[in-house]
């Protein structure tokens, strides 16, 4: 019954606010990922969800929502990567932390970058190809990675 409520609800949106209260009762009833990366997920949705003011943002939300339902070739809403960042002129690359926020029908998926040094600080959604598509692999290892272990665990062997 409740599914049925809500799809009337968005037929009967004549706005961005009414469909926007019909998404707010939609994220309510999807559940979250376990875990760390389902929260931090659910957290940043929510925040994109009330930064949403034109229905194609909301349409947007809707297919991210989708996304963190229906993870796609190993890849889920959530985890963790990390992506390169650099200077405008191609300098100082470093790695920094990363975490997906969706994961789209075709495999491809959006991460939200966060960067902070002592100049500047910033975050910006960064859309990556199919990690096992042509173009995915050649963006894994040079736009971004999997996380690496902390220095002090580089190199050793589990005995």
């Amino acid at each position: 019954a409740g599914w049925v409520q809500w799809r009337r609800s968005v037929n009967a949106a004549t706005g961005a606010a009414e469909l926007k209260t019909a998404m707010r009762q939609l994220g309510d009833a999807v559940p979250a990922a376990e875990g760390r990366a389902g929260r931090v997920w659910r957290s940043s949705w929510w925040e994109r969800l009330e930064e949403s003011v034109t229905l194609p943002q909301l349409a947007l939300r809707l297919l991210e929502l989708e996304a963190a339902v229906w993870p796609r070739h190993g890849v889920v809403a959530g985890m963790p990567l990390e992506a390169a960042v650099q200077e405008s002129d191609g300098s100082n690359r470093e790695w920094v932390r990363a975490g997906i926020v969706s994961v789209w029908r075709d495999g491809s998926f959006r991460a939200r970058v966060r960067f902070e040094s002592r100049s500047e600080t910033g975050q910006w959604l960064e859309d990556y190809a199919n990690p096992l598509s042509k173009q995915g692999r050649k963006e894994r290892g040079a736009e971004w990675r999997w996380p690496q272990p902390p220095p002090e665990q580089r190199g050793r062997r589990s005995r």
